[in-house]
């Protein structure tokens, strides 16, 4: 099949999943999309300068195609799964321990010394 390798990395959080439950997220490929999807607005045009954090939600739901994870505000048995499409609403339920992995996994890659 055309095209490039890897389009969609699978994050998953065994430390965060009940038994019989697989709590994950696919992200797009840092490395295969736009700079755009990872550094502009999404209309494309001049915004004002945003809070670091809501800039920081909006790019990880840009990039989630797939989740299987819970509101970190809910309580109770009956919890549904984050609904999709991801909205930077939605990023802001994740637990930090999924958001904080989504963030360093959409970090451009250090630059070497030298």
């Amino acid at each position: 099949m055309p095209g490039y390798a890897n389009r969609t990395i699978r994050y998953d959080f065994p430390e965060l999943s009940e038994p019989g439950e697989q709590v994950y997220v696919v992200l797009r490929n840092r490395k295969t999309v736009p700079l755009e999807m990872l550094t502009g607005p999404e209309d494309g045009g001049q915004e004002q300068t945003k809070d670091p954090a809501l800039f920081s939600r909006e790019v990880i739901a840009r990039m989630v195609i797939d989740w299987h994870a819970y509101d970190a505000f809910g309580v109770g048995p009956d919890q549904e799964p984050l609904p999709l499409p991801a909205t930077s609403e939605l990023v802001a339920k994740l637990p930090i321990e999924i958001r904080t992995t989504l963030s360093k996994a959409l970090s451009p890659d250090p630059t070497p010394a030298g």
